[in-house]
């Protein structure tokens, strides 16, 4: 990797930047209980990272028209905002460590996440964390969602930097491919989905957390 050097960070969101991935699990698991359906990790690690239409093709595909995707859908969004409101946004430990340092040493940096637009800002506003970003590039924003790398390659264009310079944080399996197949430095940093031994070898870094990736730019291996 050496050969590589790193000019800019594109940071996804959900379980990356945000502990939210457990409340959107847990707003599913509230919702399923109302339609008598049962969304398990198996399957919901599948949609993580990817945008509406493309949840619910994988919605259909596994379930068929057992229930309503729309309905369904939009009652566990209830159940989210509800729980964010109430608990605030939580963010994950390392997160305004690493931004710091990236902005000090003079890394633009990037969101790249499959969310809107309005849900992105509010949550970085919310944070207190929005300053530390060029630019946004969101789900609303492209025609494909990851695992296809157009939201990367967005931001890498709107950060005036070729893939091969710009490193990717993903947590979701989805991200992790959007990253690879957009030929960037992919680290993972796993939430709730953990690779498996074929995805370690792929990536450029599997780290435990983002404080781990903040060491590994300390030392110059970033």
């Amino acid at each position: 990797m050496n050969e590589r050097i790193i000019k800019a960070v594109i940071f996804d969101q959900d379980g990356l930047m945000f502990d939210t991935e457990r409340v959107s699990a847990e707003a599913w698991g509230k919702a399923g209980m109302e339609f008598h359906m049962r969304l398990d990790e198996s399957f919901l690690k599948t949609i993580r990272g990817t945008n509406y239409e493309d949840a619910k093709k994988r919605f259909l595909a596994a379930f068929g028209d057992q229930v309503d995707f729309d309905r369904f859908r939009a009652r566990k969004n209830e159940y989210y905002e509800a729980m964010l409101r109430e608990q605030g946004v939580p963010v994950k430990p390392g997160l305004k460590e690493l931004l710091s340092y990236l902005k000090e040493q003079g890394y633009p940096a990037a969101v790249g996440s499959a969310s809107q637009l309005s849900y992105t800002e509010r949550n970085l506003e919310e944070t207190g964390i929005r300053t530390y970003f060029d630019c946004l590039v969101t789900g609303d924003m492209v025609s494909h969602a990851k695992p296809n790398p157009e939201i990367f390659l967005k931001a890498a264009n709107l950060l005036g930097e070729e893939p091969r310079h710009c490193l990717v944080l993903e947590d979701s399996l989805n991200g992790v491919e959007a990253g690879l197949a957009g030929g960037f430095v992919t680290v993972m940093v796993p939430d709730l989905t953990q690779p498996d031994e074929n995805l370690k070898k792929r990536v450029h870094r599997v780290c435990d957390s983002l404080l781990d990736v903040l060491e590994f730019f300390k030392k110059g291996e970033l």
